[in-house]
């Protein structure tokens, strides 16, 4: 087996002690194996590196589990107040001042929990109702067994959809009565988080045309709108990793998969929306990334915009 493409120049480098660990983490999750790893004369690292090496680097350690949804004429739709003329030529979450932390999923396919959780996070502190973050294995966990019937052992995915109805019908505590690990997707939530999720806000959701008007009003109006993309290749390359500029998919390109990502901005100068992922700060732009209009308005590569309105 040949080196490992993604860090040649690694080694020989002079690099600190906490990039030197990381370089090996990569190394070790390129080989695939321990047995790969020790044919090409490499020491065996410490188990906590290898865990490291499988949780953190995307090219093996994240899913794309977003179930796509089928399509439901009872679906309540969000309304575009703002017409073409009023339209802002650019639009940034960011700046408002409420826009929650970057989060982490790891290694479990938790996307649709953290758009969601980011999307309420960030509406409930603008709307003034509370300032706390929404518990992401909670809404992970009601979606899936309470509202979708499904194992709560199966790392299966949401549908965004069936996000919103959870959140509405139990509602959400606050994560420190239900702290994120990726590794407790199947643990029941507790009493204590329950009662507290029964103390909190009442919401609607409403799904967004995939339109530019409507997508763009969305936001303009201040709700960020979550929303599903197919990820190619190209998602997880180096380029992308350092920039968050992804490009459209070139021809043969391999999908890799559904996500769920938050849609927080858009800019008509570049023509691409804005959106913060759910991979920690040191992916893309301080975690959030870009996507040109005609990938996200096209049906073939994204799909299912939702939105929350929340309510005292």
């Amino acid at each position: 087996m040949t080196p490992c493409p993604y860090i040649s120049g690694f080694y020989g480098a002079k690099l600190d002690q906490s990039r030197m660990l990381a370089s090996i983490a990569v190394e070790f999750a390129c080989c695939g194996s321990l047995k790969d790893w020790s044919n090409n004369g490499l020491p065996v690292p410490e188990p906590w590196i290898a865990y490291i090496a499988y949780c953190v680097f995307t090219r093996t350690g994240r899913k794309y589990t977003l179930r796509l949804q089928e399509p439901d004429s009872r679906d309540l739709v969000f309304t575009s107040t703002i017409n073409g003329a009023d339209m802002p030529l650019s639009v940034d979450l960011r700046t408002s001042g409420f826009m929650p932390p970057v989060l982490d999923q790891q290694s479990a396919g938790t996307c649709s929990a953290h758009a969601s959780a980011n999307a309420l996070h960030y509406l409930l502190k603008r709307e003034k109702v509370a300032d706390f973050s929404p518990a992401r294995l909670y809404i992970y966990y009601t979606t899936r067994v309470y509202v979708e019937g499904t194992p709560a052992t199966e790392d299966s995915g949401c549908v965004l959809r069936d996000v919103g109805k959870a959140i509405k019908t139990y509602h959400v505590p606050d994560e420190k009565y239900e702290p994120y690990s990726d590794k407790k997707i199947s643990q029941r939530p507790s009493a204590m988080a329950v009662a507290n999720a029964r103390l909190h806000t009442t919401l609607k959701y409403r799904a967004v045309a995939q339109t530019e008007h409507d997508l763009k009003g969305a936001l303009a109006a201040g709700f960020p709108v979550m929303i599903g993309i197919q990820v190619y290749e190209s998602f997880e390359s180096d380029e992308v990793a350092a920039t968050g500029e992804v490009p459209m998919p070139e021809d043969g390109e391999e999908c890799l998969g559904a996500h769920a990502t938050l849609c927080i901005g858009f800019d008509d100068a570049t023509r691409k929306f804005k959106l913060m992922n759910s991979w920690g700060v040191a992916f893309g732009d301080k975690g959030f990334f870009t996507l040109p209009y005609e990938y996200v308005l096209d049906p073939n590569l994204a799909s299912d915009f939702w939105t929350f309105k929340v309510f005292k």
